[in-house]
């Protein structure tokens, strides 16, 4: 008799000691979530970065463009290199126009006299993609720091107003330009490259947070073993 209690205590002890179904679907689901949430992060390509950011702030400035044809008015953006970010602003003559309507891409925004958008806030992961250079350029290009749109939906320069973007350190930073027509105001992402223009500094490079600093490092670290197995 004591011989049968054994073999049932020790089978009732397996059980208590492993994982019912219902524990080891609600684990597998708990990681899932994990997954979808940190993966987009961990291994996003730089490229990929790049291109997002560029889509979002070629968005912005055909949005400020539609607001100068509509309103028969001017809009400056205006680009804060050290801070990573830039800012759309009414600068026409009427100051009706000074709060601005809600932007369609950010339903929530308030109506205020200048509209943030912080590329350090968007939520593409590390690295962060960063503001290299803005110029104006129809050979040699000239930093400048804003491009305001006209009533005609042309911008107020008589050359191409080009946004610079990098992402990633040392050997795997890459770039992308935003180029702004000056006659139709109209916008174009370019594609992504490994090297800047002549004439055009990266300072953003030597300037990138601790954190970006490490996932760069790691990620370079990753792709020459990736490298080094296909090989």
């Amino acid at each position: 008799m004591e011989s049968n209690r054994k073999p049932r205590r020790a089978v009732a002890q397996a059980r208590r000691a492993g994982l019912s179904l219902f524990e080891v679907l609600i684990t597998v689901a708990v990681i899932g979530i994990l997954a979808g949430i940190l993966l987009p992060n961990l291994q996003a390509s730089i490229p990929d970065r790049l291109e997002a950011v560029g889509q979002i702030i070629a968005a912005d400035l055909e949005y400020g463009r539609s607001l100068a044809v509509a309103n028969n008015s001017k809009y400056r953006f205006r680009f804060e290199l050290a801070q990573n970010r830039y800012y759309l602003q009414h600068s026409g003559a009427s100051a009706l126009l000074a709060a601005l309507p809600q932007n369609p891409f950010r339903p929530n925004y308030e109506q205020i006299d200048r509209q943030y958008t912080e590329l350090n806030d968007l939520p593409i992961g590390k690295p962060a993609v960063t503001l290299v250079s803005v110029v104006r350029s129809s050979g040699t290009p000239v930093s400048v720091n804003d491009v305001e749109f006209l009533p005609s939906g042309g911008t107020a320069s008589s050359q191409p107003t080009i946004v610079w973007l990098g992402c990633g350190r040392g050997e795997g930073r890459r770039y992308l330009s935003i180029t702004i027509n000056p006659t139709t105001g109209l916008v174009e992402p370019g594609e992504v490259r490994k090297e800047l223009p002549a004439g055009i500094n990266d300072a953003s490079a030597a300037k990138l947070p601790p954190s970006d600093k490490l996932f760069a490092l790691l990620r370079t670290a990753s792709q020459e073993r990736h490298e080094g197995v296909a090989g």
